[in-house]
């Protein structure tokens, strides 16, 4: 397609081309080739492969949050992200979603603002959600997002989060709490905040209203663009 070719300077660049040869790559790395055997067969030098991978590299060992909606397996996830040791993960049911949209437009704005500061806090956020909403969330956060889609966007109904390839993520990421104890009181959410006691009150009293926060700053974002 004519957009996916590029005009650099005398050279005319394929997009599909570059994603083919990185796919190619990334495939042969993956089945235990050394950088050196895939810079040969790609006909690169080995610093390149060690670059690429260096682009791609999802952080280890980073603090994690998640938040998923609208999903029908959201005591699952959170089971799931509670062993994985996860600090923050807010999964909602689309009847849940409902409810804590219908609160009054200044407390949700409020909402709003305090979500985007307690994600700043964190170095990746899983987001399992419309391919819409992951998009709007990926422009509001700072942190690093791994979108999971769960559909076109708008999601009426609930969706069935698919676990096992949330637990290869988190696999990957590593355990950022296993230096502190895993919260259980918080049967809505399953929140472990290492640090000051102060900071994992903040948390609970957020719960899962902190949701509305982001829905109604998606709602907002979707009629300014319309």
């Amino acid at each position: 397609m004519a957009e996916d070719l590029f005009r650099i300077g005398r050279k005319l660049v394929s997009r599909e081309k570059i994603m083919t040869a990185l796919d190619a790559i990334l495939h042969e790395r993956a089945d235990g080739a050394t950088q050196r055997e895939a810079a040969h067969t790609a006909d690169v030098p080995r610093t390149f492969i060690s670059n690429l991978e260096t682009i791609g590299e999802l952080r280890s060992g980073a603090r994690v949050a998640i938040i998923a909606f609208p999903i029908d397996n959201g005591k699952e996830l959170r089971d799931l992200a509670e062993r994985s040791g996860v600090e923050f993960t807010l999964a909602f049911s689309q009847a849940e979603r409902e409810h804590t949209g219908s609160e009054h437009p200044a407390e949700l704005f409020n909402r709003t603002l305090d979500t985007i500061a307690a994600l700043q806090d964190f170095d990746t956020v899983i987001v399992l959600a419309s391919d819409r909403r992951i998009e709007t969330i990926r422009r509001i956060i700072d942190a690093e997002l791994i979108g999971i889609c769960l559909g076109e966007s708008p999601l009426l109904d609930d969706q069935h989060a698919d676990l096992e390839e949330l637990g290869a993520i988190l696999s990957g990421l590593g355990r950022p709490g296993d230096e502190g104890e895993l919260s259980t009181e918080n049967s809505v959410e399953s929140a472990a905040w290492p640090g000051s006691g102060r900071r994992k009150r903040r948390v609970r009293q957020q719960g899962r209203r902190t949701l509305s926060g982001v829905t109604q700053l998606v709602r907002e974002w979707d009629k300014s663009k319309k």
